[in-house]
Formats: C-alpha cells, sequence, structure tokens
C-alpha cells in the first residue's frame, strides 16, 4: 500500500500571466480554501430508502444496515400484493474510484433467488441513493434478462 501524498500549497511563478488566474484557483482549492466535495464512507448508506416513484412496480423500499464496525447488509422489498415481497438480506461491497480512493460512492449486492439473480448496482449522490436492478434469469424459462432503474430517497 502506498501513502497518500499531500497536496502541495505554491503557485508556480514561471506560469504565463494569462494562466495565473486558473493556477491561483486550482491552488486555493487544493489548499482547501474552497470547499471540496463532501467524501462519502460506507456508513452514508445506512438507513432505509424508498423508492421515489410511489407507482413502482419493482423495488419499494431497501433497508442498509451496519452492526457496528461489521459490513454492510442490505435488505430489499419489491412490489407485491397485498404486502411487498421481502427478498431477505444481502451482503454489500463498497468502491471508491481508485485503490487509494476512501471516497466510496458506489455500493452492490447480488440476490440469488433460485430462479434468478439480482445485481444491484448503487451510487449515493447528494443525499439521494441511484439504484440499478440487473435481473438475469437461471429457470430456463425463457424470459429476458432485464435492467431497471430508480431513485430512492432516505426515509425519515
Amino acid at each position: 500500500m502506498t501513502a497518500r501524498t499531500q497536496p502541495t500549497c505554491t503557485l508556480a511563478a514561471h506560469a504565463p500571466r494569462s494562466s495565473r488566474p486558473a493556477a491561483l484557483l486550482a491552488a486555493l482549492s487544493l489548499c482547501g480554501l474552497f470547499p471540496q466535495t463532501a467524501q462519502a464512507a460506507p456508513a452514508d448508506f445506512v438507513g432505509t430508502w424508498v423508492n421515489s416513484n410511489v407507482a413502482t412496480s419493482g423495488i419499494t423500499r431497501i433497508n442498509v444496515t451496519r452492526s457496528g464496525d461489521g459490513p454492510l447488509t442490505v435488505q430489499v422489498f419489491g412490489r407485491c400484493h397485498p404486502t411487498d415481497c421481502d427478498w431477505g438480506s444481502a451482503p454489500v461491497l463498497t468502491y471508491g474510484a481508485s485503490v487509494s480512493d476512501t471516497n466510496h460512492l458506489t455500493a452492490s449486492a447480488v440476490y440469488a433467488k433460485g430462479f434468478s439473480n439480482t445485481t444491484l448496482v448503487m451510487t449515493f449522490a447528494r443525499g439521494r441513493l441511484d439504484v440499478q436492478a440487473l435481473t438475469q434469469f437461471t429457470d430456463g424459462s425463457g424470459r429476458q434478462n432485464y435492467a431497471s432503474r430508480d431513485a430512492f430517497t432516505r426515509y425519515r
């Protein structure tokens, strides 16, 4: 594992006069004088999330939990009648943009339901959870694999 280096807060004196304003803004941003994008951690996924589309025929609710400092788990509920179907719980993996990135904005979980496998790809952004569900049928029924995408808001 390599150590992360901190940016230096200098403005190159040899920069052409026309590019100095841009270089100054970049240096100020790196030095923390302008607010940076908020960092997300796996804990930001924790909570109860409800589908923004109340009329959805797919996933209606997602519960992401964490026991102490342990791994995240997700419990998914899908539209059924008269009550929503509980898909059960699955482990969650979170991802940064690189091997050293601790700003985890993406997560995944896999549900093997016997007749199908569904992979959830969850993205945390601006306080909302965007979820893409990729479903592959494994039962030989001839049904087509499909993808769906929904936005979820945190239940308060």
